[in-house]
């Protein structure tokens, strides 16, 4: 866990705002947002004076990566309507809902990837800052999805329009476990959990590995509750499979 989830976390469990945070520490509302966003990170004595202010005590301890330690972030996250979960994680200035309504709204035939994709299924981590919203797009409505969703993007170079995510044969093979999802009143296309594991067990960013825990955990506590209706259950068995063949692949 990072600086700035520590001190995200320690300061809405206080109930603070960053300006009433930074009162306490005689620092700006500019160097907790700083903090808070990744821009700079403070050192591990002034994290332990943060946590301090909140009214709490910060505990070490080693524990292995996958037992569970997100479990009531995410648990939060899932009690929260899907544009909520992406605005609960956001601390910069790249309206991803705004652009996600966007998406569901133009009618190019797109699949949401990336870490957006997993803030709307509730995974627990903090979105990054110079973050884009990732989309797999149909190779016939790329042309429609250039002119419309990237052109009238407020930040249209936080928009990406991918063709294969890495671990990937592209838009249909995603395409047969997504799922639709509600954000603010438009509908968008959301990779499976399975699917977004698969792409970040591939890819070789700085950040997959701890992508791949944070979607494995949120994967575990989801699928302990009953799909909704039959044909779910059958793309998320379908899913599963495709993933477990790849997994099975690269350990051969």
């Amino acid at each position: 866990m990072r600086a700035r989830d520590i001190i995200v976390m320690a300061r809405r469990r206080a109930g603070l705002t960053q300006q009433q945070l930074g009162q306490r520490l005689g620092a700006p509302q500019v160097t907790v947002a700083r903090w808070e966003s990744g821009t700079t990170e403070p050192k591990f004595q002034r994290v332990q004076e943060v946590v301090a202010a909140c009214g709490l005590d910060l505990t070490l301890g080693f524990a292995t990566a996958d037992e569970g330690s997100w479990t009531s972030l995410i648990y939060e996250q899932l009690g929260r309507e899907p544009a909520e979960r992406v605005r609960h994680l956001t601390y910069d200035r790249f309206d991803r809902v705004a652009a996600l309504k966007l998406v569901g709204t133009v009618g190019a035939r797109a699949i949401v990837v990336g870490e957006v994709a997993g803030a709307l299924h509730g995974w627990p981590l903090i979105l990054s800052d110079q973050g884009t919203l990732d989309l797999l797009v149909h190779p016939e409505d790329r042309e429609l999805a250039t002119e419309t969703i990237v052109a009238a993007a407020v930040n249209p170079d936080r928009v990406r329009l991918l063709d294969a995510p890495a671990g990937t044969r592209g838009f249909a093979d995603l395409a047969r476990a997504a799922s639709e999802v509600a954000v603010d009143g438009a509908t968008v296309e959301v990779a499976a959990l399975v699917d977004l594991m698969r792409i970040a067990l591939t890819d070789r960013g700085p950040y997959s590995q701890r992508f791949a825990l944070a979607l494995d955990a949120t994967l575990q506590l989801t699928a302990r509750a009953p799909t909704s209706t039959k044909d779910e259950s059958q793309s998320t068995q379908g899913a599963r499979a495709r993933a477990d063949a790849w997994l099975a692949t690269q350990t051969r």
